[in-house]
This record gives structure tokens, sequence and C-alpha cells, in this order.
């Protein structure tokens, strides 16, 4: 170990977790759209549940269109770093199609930080058992709610994301402010106990720093976040999911756009068009049908969360965008929505010029029948 990092890591024995535990989340679609209300009759008897609320009622800053329906799955053994510990697991449905599953992974008390981002590394290298847990876990939820799902996807793609969760430290004398001066936080935030990070990268990972009071601390990145919450809520948490299951879907559909506008431009590329066949013609009335329905889930997905006010919860929502990339996700979005209305547009001028030469060849077709009798009397005298 580098001479700096053991210089550290002394400082980082000095902070201790009391109170705390790591939230590993692992994100799914499996639908185009879920019904909440038949969900909710599907799993009345077998899962406790419970509706989408948040803790901080007086600033309500935050909008959501149809609240989310979580539901508690039980314990479930995990190997953390040779050791067997039991974490709660946990799903949330959201209605625009994806289910989030979160492991609530106890950290045990006394640990210290820099064993704390030793978890943090052994996680996000050899943390595959999770994946496979929340792999299976996902097929046979999505077969048990089978009936409240409009219709069902099979995408391998899927989201994942790490909130270190801390109630309470021990060992830290001065405010919560000046944590970061003590201990490695860009280093728990990126999962890395080996290297030294450069200033500029932990410069980069601290300007994502928010506060509410002077004893909650919140850094948020694009795989993981700290979140120090003393009152126990969880209402970071789950606005970080939320934007984490936005994600998603932009994902999804940036996918989705992909593929729709490969199929059509293969359809129709190379291939000479006959004067009587319709093939344009279902081409065209295919992609404005996938412009509509594309445009209209993408929207209904960007408009499920609203900001009210400039506050908090708000504060962290376009924080977690902004490192979730969710413009460039958007931009990329909105083109290939650009180009499937201009290719859409292209092939009905296409089928608009078919029939036109249609209908001349028609008229044609018809003065000759008129000519013909005239020609052939005058020919026979």
């Amino acid at each position: 170990m580098p001479l700096e990092q053991e210089k550290e890591a002394a400082i980082c024995m000095d902070i201790k977790i009391k109170k705390g535990k790591i939230l590993v989340y692992r994100v799914f679609d499996i639908g185009s759209e879920i019904n909440l209300d038949t969900l909710e009759k599907l799993v009345e008897d077998q899962h406790p549940k419970e509706r989408f609320k948040l803790d901080r009622k007086p600033n309500v800053s935050l909008v959501i269109s149809r609240t989310p329906v979580s539901m508690g799955l039980g314990l479930v053994e995990l190997n953390v770093m040779g050791t067997k510990v039991t974490a709660e697991l946990y799903v949330r449905v959201w209605h625009f199609g994806t289910v989030s599953f979160s492991f609530h992974i106890p950290i045990e008390e006394s640990t210290t930080w820099f064993e704390l981002v030793k978890i943090a590394s052994w996680l996000e290298k050899d943390g595959s058992e999770i994946d496979e847990i929340a792999r299976m876990r996902s097929r046979q939820f999505q077969q048990q709610i089978r009936p409240a799902i409009l219709s069902l996807t099979q995408w391998s793609i899927n989201e994942d994301y790490v909130i270190y969760f801390i109630q309470e430290l021990e060992g830290l004398t001065s405010p919560l402010v000046t944590l970061p001066e003590k201990v490695d936080v860009p280093a728990l935030i990126l999962a890395e106990a080996r290297e030294v990070l450069a200033d500029s990268l932990k410069k980069t990972i601290m300007e994502n720093i928010s506060q509410y009071s002077v004893d909650d601390l919140v850094v948020v990145d694009w795989n993981s976040a700290l979140v120090i919450e003393p009152s126990g809520s969880m209402d970071v948490p789950l606005v970080i999911e939320f934007a984490l299951n936005q994600l998603l879907e932009m994902r999804f559909y940036d996918d989705l756009l992909d593929q729709r506008l490969n199929a059509l431009y293969s359809a129709v590329a190379g291939k000479k068009r006959g004067l009587f066949s319709n093939k344009y013609s279902r081409q065209a009335e295919e992609a404005g049908q996938i412009y509509l329905e594309i445009s209209e889930i993408v929207e209904n997905v960007e408009n499920s969360f609203k900001i009210v006010g400039d506050f908090y919860l708000a504060t962290i929502f376009r924080a977690s965008s902004k490192r979730f990339r969710f413009d460039d996700w958007q931009k990329s979005i909105n083109e290939k929505l650009s180009n499937l209305a201009e290719f859409s547009k292209l092939l009905h001028s296409e089928v608009s010029e078919s029939r036109s030469q249609m209908m001349e060849i028609i008229v044609i077709i018809l003065i000759g029948i008129e000519v013909m009798p005239f020609l052939y009397g005058h020919f026979v005298k």
C-alpha cells in the first residue's frame, strides 16, 4: 500500500459507522406498462406492501403521477467478503414497466471507513451473487404478476446502483460538513480501495455534495451515492431510485428505437418498389405507429416525476439526473424520434407518388379505351 494511502487509512480508522446499511439496487424492465391496481390484487395475500411516500411533508416539491407499489420479499443470505450476511430484499414496481430490487445489507457496528471502502470494492468486483439472485427474482416476479403487465419484455440490460446509507457515525467530533476532510469519500463512492485517487477526480465527485441540515449529507455520483441521514428517512434513496428507474427506461427506448429504425431501413433499403406493391404503404403505416407509441410512452415516463419547487429533494433529483446524463439520453431519443418521423414522411411521400403514377396510368388507359373505337373505325374505312 502506498505511503499516502496508509496515512489516509490511519485517519479513516478513527471514523466508524455505528449504524447504517448498504442499499444495493438492480433495476429491470419487465413490461411496457404495469397496472398497479391489478398488481395489488394479485399480491395482496403474499407480500407486505405499501405505496410510495415521502417523509418531508412540509416541503412538497415532488409529484409522482402514479405512486409505485413496494413489497418486502423477505430475507436473503449473501456472501460478503467470505462472511455470511443476512440482507432484507425489497421490490418496488413502477407503472411504466420497471421493477427495482433493493438488497439492504447491514453494516456491522464499529466498521471503520477504510473497511467500508474495502466492502464497497468487493461488491463492485465480486458481487455477482447479487446479480444472479436479482435476475432470478426478476424472472419469477414477472411471471407472478403477468396479468398486471400489458406487454412482456425480455430486455437483458439492467441498471445497478449502490447507496451507502449511514444513520450514525462515531469518532467525528467536528461538524458533519468536515467529514470529507477526515475520510476519503470519493474512494467509497468509486469503490476504490487500492488506487490513490487524483485530486481533480476527487474535486469532481465532491461537487455533488448536498445538505438539508447540519446533521445530514448527500453525495451523488453516476454509480453510487453516500447518504448520511440521522433520522433514518428514506426520502433521498427513494428519489435516487426513481431517477435510476427513469434512466433504465430512457436506455430501453433508445435501444428500441435503434432496433425499429434499423428494421425499417433494412425493409426498404436496396429494394425496388413495384408499381403495384403496397410495401411502402405498410412500412409508412408501421413507422407512424411506432412514432406515436414511443412518443407517448417516453412522455409518460418523463412526466411521471415533476419538480414543483426548488427544495432539497428536488435538488437531489436534479443532481441524480445530471450524473445519470438524462439530457444526453433525452437528446438521443428525441433525435431518433425525429428520424423516425422524417422516415415516415418520406415513405408516405413515396406512397403518394406511387398512387399518382398509378392514377396517371389509369387515365392513359381510359383515354386509350375511348380512342380505340375511333381509330379502329378510321382504319377499317
